[in-house]
Parts: structure tokens; C-alpha cells; sequence
């Protein structure tokens, strides 16, 4: 038979080109192609170096990150070791201790199984070097990579585990290494692979030196896995949530499925999903439904917009999970995910409910709480009806805002009319009919308002020019906020607060990792802090702006929003626009008539009134002409 014909094969701008034979890559092209699926971002070739020592046994680990990861990532381990004979096969690809046969995938019980992650790393990185030794070794064994390609093994000294040394990542990727996150989200990212590792395997100890410092130290303890994992928690976020938080154990009625875990207190609630860590069979996991099971469990307990602080580490029977699904190995497919979730919503319902009950009665938060408002704009407590207050078991009153509300139920609601108002964003004033309205205002300016009441304890009902006016009280309160610390910032001269005494915070690992580069930010807003030790600030002063809103949930808050590098649009300064959502009203607080007047003539009187800084509306209005045709009067 005759060798085909080749054929011309269209071009991309659809002129006809020639035939382009098939052949294998090159060793170095698709090494370079695999390591972009398993290395995508410093943590992640961190992460495989992590489970490597994990499947190695180790009992500690060292690791040092600089530039972000983009530098430097060494991990130093006490772990078995591996024999100066196999150091050489370790970096080629799909070379593994970890199974043999395919039938080991059903049952897999090691972190690692495809045998990539090693040259992966080699094919990134600009140089990578590897000493280790096995018990019973004369010597140490050491492999270098240049550029990819290996040099000859050769002995070396060392205690008997391994040292994996990654200089220069993503060198020989200058794309990938362009399209790199920035360096505090790549520092957010390796800070949260080492503290899954610590909580996945608190009976190992684990030390993170990154640029220059040290956000996580574990120590192990002696005791039992509860004493262990309490121990890891502390390290991870801190001393106080991990003693209020409640212990979770829990097994499926036939026994194969188990859970333990740490249900952490209402009251340690984070506007942020970061606390909230899942694994399955030791494995950190991104699970949306996991998620939600946790979130749910958790309702009637937080409000709107507040993730509960938690550790849910499940097992199961390795055949009952596929942990084969992507290449990082973060997803997993369970075969019986209905009863897991089950086992999750009840193990945790359970722990919250004994907790309270082995605790003195204390509120349920319909919302993060970021700090007590002004003293002008709060309440007097003696002042609330007692219905303000309630507990879970009595279920949510009909006030209640939040997941918690009647409204905010699943089920039919009612429609409105097709001739119902509508309502619109107040863009400019209308003065006709308004008898106390100035001359001449500013285009983008408010016109006078006058209060009326209060509406679900989270909008404030007003009177405009053009009819019916409602304020979200905690919007308007944060632009108001948030001019005052531009305006700081504008004149250094205006007033800070200073504490009667100063104030020491106990930092959590991301809110450490987070304070060196917030802190030029926080400085120039009136915030005046300085370390304390490695994981302790001192905060002797706050914003003169934010009056005496509560300073300790105040820093943590705006320290875990830009720790997480948000994305908010660059027009605003988002450090003024964090301290200035933390600092304001929350919904949900009840205002007594001069708080809301007073909050009203603020919100008059700034740059930009209809929008909060994060670009939601401030107000909205009805006119008095949709009102009129409601009932039958125009």
C-alpha cells in the first residue's frame, strides 16, 4: 500500500498550508507541559512537597519561602528517606513507591500515587537540589537540576530524612511566572497550604519562615487526638477560638464513614470562608456542597454574610472516595454523598447545641459583628425591648434579619402588583413641593431628608422632595466612614484616638502573614500598632473617624480583608473601605431617632452620598407619584 497522501491543513488566518507531520515531543517540552498542570503557583509545588514528607513519615518539617515562593521554597523533613539508588528514578515521570497495580487506585492511602509532582517541579524551576538519606546509610545522597537537566548523583551529609531546595520557579515558564497572582495573595496561598498541613497532621510539628518571618509555628503535644488538634488550631488561628470551640465526633450508623473535627463558637464567626477547612482522608478540599452542608448546620446560629471558624476532617473507606479527579488533587468525588453530609450537619448541630449547653446562655449574632458603633448612634441596651434577644431553640423572632428571617425562607412569596413603585436610585435632588430645601445644592448632592422610623432595623425611612426615601443604614454609615478617613489621610493632622491601655491582639497566621504589608496602609488611616513578638501587636491608637467602634474586631477584620486581596475596584482605597465597613452600623442594629437623624445630616454632607465604597447604593427612592397611584389617588 502506498504511503498517504498528505494533505494541506488550513492555517489560522485560513490559508492553506502544508502537511505537518506527527511526532512525539520532546523530553524538556512535555515535561514543561506536564509541570503547568500539577506546578500552576508556588503553593502548589509547596503542597506536593508537604504530602511527600507526609508519605514519608515525618514527624517535622522546616520550610523556608522567599520572594513568595517565586524564589526560594526549601522543605526540610525527618521522614524515611529515600536510598542513594532510587534519588535518580524519583524525578522521572510516573515513578512511584506509593502503588504498583491499578487495583491499588481503589484504595489508595497515601497523598501522592501519579509519581509527577518531583519532575514537575524540576522542569519549573531554575534549580532544584535534593539531599537525602535512608536509616542505615553511611551518607547522605545529593541530585541537582539546571534548567531541567540533572547532574550526577553524588554523596553528601545529612540526618537521615530529605531536603528538597526550589530556587528561581517558573524561570524557564516566563508566562506562567507573569500571570503569577501578587506577592501577598501567593503569600496568603503557601501560609494556607502549611496550615491545612498542620491541621490535617497535627501530630507532626511544622515551622514556616516566610520572608523573614514566622506566621505558623506548630509544636505537637502529648494527649489525644482532641488535645493535638486543639493544639494545631491554636497555631492556625488562635488560643482563644480553638478552647471556645466545640470537640466533633461522629460515625455513620453502619460505621464506615467517621468524623472529627473542631466546631468553632458562634462568636469567632469570620466574614470570610478562610476558616472554614474540610478534609477528606487527610486531604484539604475545595467542596462547594461541603461547604454548604457546614453553612447549614450553622443556620439559626450566624446571620447573613458571617462562615463559621471550623476543622471537619472526615474518613472513609478509600474505595468509597475518587481523589483521582484533578490534578492538584483538591476535589474529590464521594460515592455516598448524601450520607456524608448527613453525618457533617448532625455532628456539628450536636456539638453547638451541647456547647451551649455547657455554657452560660449567651447571644445568638444575626451578623458579623466588626465592631460597636458610635456612642451617639447606638441604642442604650437598657433601652431595647427584651424581645431583642433571643436564642436559637426559641427560633428567630419576626424581626430578625439574616438566614435566620421569616423572609429569607425558601417558599412562595407573594407578588407584588404589576402596578407596584418602583424604586430607583436618588441620583439628584428634587426640590419642588420641599419647603426646607436650599436655594442651590451641589448637582450629585442629597437634599435635606427627613427621618421618619426605621424599617427591619436596617433601613432608616425617610421624607425627600420627591417622595419615600430608604437608607441602608450600615451602607450610608460606611461612606460616611469612609470620606472622614480620606480625609485623614488628606490632613495627617487630624486626631487619633489613643486607648487608655494598649491593647495586645494575639495574631492567627493569616492575620500575622497579613500585618507586614497592611501595615504602611493602617498607619496612614490613624491606626498606631507595632509588633509584639512574632504573633502579638500593640495597638495604642485607632482613626479618630471611627469613634469607638470595638478596636480588636476592627484591626482583625480589616487585616483578614486585605490578607485575602479582594477584589474591589482600584478607584477605592481599600484600606479606608475595609476600616469603614467594620467600623459602621450593622444591620440589624436598632437606632433611636437622633442616631438616625444624625446619620442622615452625615450622609448629606458627603462627596459621595448614593454609594457605599464598595459601589452598592447608599438609598433608594419611591415617588410620591407611584405611592398616590398605590391607593387609587392619582
Amino acid at each position: 500500500m502506498s504511503a498517504p497522501e498528505a494533505r494541506a491543513v488550513p492555517g489560522r488566518d485560513g490559508s492553506r498550508q502544508g502537511h505537518r507531520p506527527i511526532r512525539e515531543l520532546s523530553g524538556p517540552v512535555a515535561a514543561l507541559i506536564a509541570a503547568g498542570e500539577v506546578v500552576e503557583r508556588p503553593a502548589a509545588a509547596l503542597k506536593e512537597l508537604i504530602e511527600n514528607a507526609a508519605d514519608a513519615g515525618a514527624g517535622r518539617l522546616e520550610i523556608e519561602i522567599a520572594d513568595a515562593g517565586r524564589g526560594r521554597i526549601a522543605v526540610h523533613d525527618d521522614g524515611c528517606g529515600i536510598a542513594e539508588g532510587e534519588i535518580a528514578l524519583a524525578f522521572h515521570r510516573h515513578a512511584t513507591s506509593k502503588l504498583a497495580r491499578v487495583e491499588e487506585l481503589a484504595r489508595l492511602g497515601s497523598y501522592g500515587f501519579r509519581g509527577e509532582a518531583l519532575p514537575a517541579i524540576a522542569a519549573a524551576a531554575g534549580r532544584l537540589r535534593m539531599i537525602s538519606r535512608v536509616a542505615g546509610a553511611e551518607r547522605a545522597a545529593l541530585i541537582e537540576f539546571e534548567d531541567g537537566v540533572a547532574s550526577a548523583v553524588r554523596p553528601a551529609a545529612r540526618a537521615v530524612g530529605t531536603t528538597v531546595e526550589v530556587d528561581d520557579l517558573f524561570a524557564n515558564q516566563p508566562a506562567r511566572r507573569a500571570f503569577l497572582a501578587g506577592a501577598r495573595a501567593e503569600r496568603s496561598a503557601i501560609l494556607r497550604t502549611a496550615s491545612d498541613a498542620v491541621l490535617a497532621r497535627p501530630g507532626a510539628s511544622l515551622r514556616l519562615k516566610l520572608d523573614a518571618r514566622t506566621p505558623l509555628a506548630h509544636e505537637t503535644v502529648p494527649g489525644d487526638e482532641e488535645a493535638r488538634l486543639r493544639a494545631a488550631a491554636a497555631s492556625v488561628f488562635n488560643q482563644r477560638a480553638s478552647e471556645r470551640a466545640s470537640w466533633l465526633g461522629a460515625r455513620s450508623a453502619d460505621g464506615a464513614a467517621a468524623l472529627d473535627g473542631l466546631a468553632g463558637a458562634p462568636d469567632d464567626a469570620r466574614r470570610t470562608r478562610d476558616g472554614m477547612r474540610l478534609f477528606v482522608n487527610g486531604r484539604p478540599v475545595h467542596d462547594r456542597r461541603l461547604s454548604f452542608a457546614v453553612q447549614e448546620a450553622y443556620r439559626g446560629w450566624l446571620g447573613a454574610g458571617a462562615f463559621p471558624l471550623c476543622v471537619v476532617r472526615l474518613t472513609v473507606p478509600p474505595e468509597a472516595v475518587d481523589v483521582n479527579v484533578h490534578p492538584a488533587k483538591s476535589e474529590v468525588k464521594l460515592r455516598d454523598a448524601g450520607l456524608v453530609f448527613g453525618l457533617v450537619q448532625r455532628a456539628i448541630r450536636e456539638a453547638l447545641a451541647l456547647g451551649r449547653a455547657d455554657s452560660p446562655p449567651r447571644l445568638a449574632p444575626r451578623a458579623p459583628e466588626a465592631g460597636r458603633t458610635p456612642e451617639a448612634w447606638r441604642t442604650p441596651e437598657a433601652g431595647r425591648a427584651p424581645e431583642a434577644w433571643h436564642t436559637p431553640e426559641a427560633g428567630p423572632p419576626a424581626w430578625a434579619v439574616g438566614p435566620t428571617a421569616a423572609w429569607d425562607e425558601p417558599g412562595p412569596r407573594a407578588a407584588l402588583p404589576a402596578s407596584a413603585p418602583r424604586a430607583t436610585v436618588l441620583a439628584e435632588p428634587r426640590l419642588g413641593g420641599w419647603e426646607d430645601a436650599p436655594s442651590a445644592v451641589r448637582a450629585d448632592a442629597l437634599p435635606p431628608l427627613r427621618m421618619v422610623g426605621q424599617l427591619h432595623r436596617t433601613f432608616i425611612i425617610a421624607e425627600g422632595p420627591g417622595g419615600l426615601v430608604l437608607v441602608d443604614q450600615h451602607g450610608a454609615h460606611e461612606r460616611v466612614l469612609y470620606e472622614r478617613l480620606l480625609e485623614r489621610r488628606r490632613d495627617p493632622a487630624d486626631g487619633v484616638q489613643p486607648l487608655l491601655e494598649p491593647l495586645l491582639l494575639n495574631l492567627d497566621a493569616a492575620e500575622a502573614a497579613a500585618w507586614s504589608v497592611a501595615r504602611e496602609r493602617l498607619d496612614g488611616l490613624g491606626f498606631a500598632a507595632e509588633p509584639f513578638g512574632e504573633r502579638t501587636l500593640r495597638l495604642r491608637a485607632v482613626p479618630a473617624a471611627l469613634g469607638t467602634a470595638d478596636a480588636e474586631r476592627l484591626v482583625r477584620g480589616v487585616l483578614a480583608d486585605l490578607g485575602s486581596e479582594p477584589a474591589e475596584p482600584e478607584r477605592f482605597d481599600r484600606a479606608a473601605a475595609s476600616a469603614a465597613c467594620h467600623g459602621s452600623v450593622r444591620r440589624g442594629a436598632a437606632l433611636d431617632p437622633p442616631a438616625m437623624t444624625a446619620l442622615l445630616r452625615d450622609l448629606e454632607r458627603c462627596r459621595q452620598p448614593h454609594t457605599c465604597p464598595h459601589g452598592r447604593p447608599t438609598l433608594v427612592e419611591i415617588a410620591a407619584e407611584d405611592v398616590l397611584r398605590q391607593f387609587g389617588r392619582k
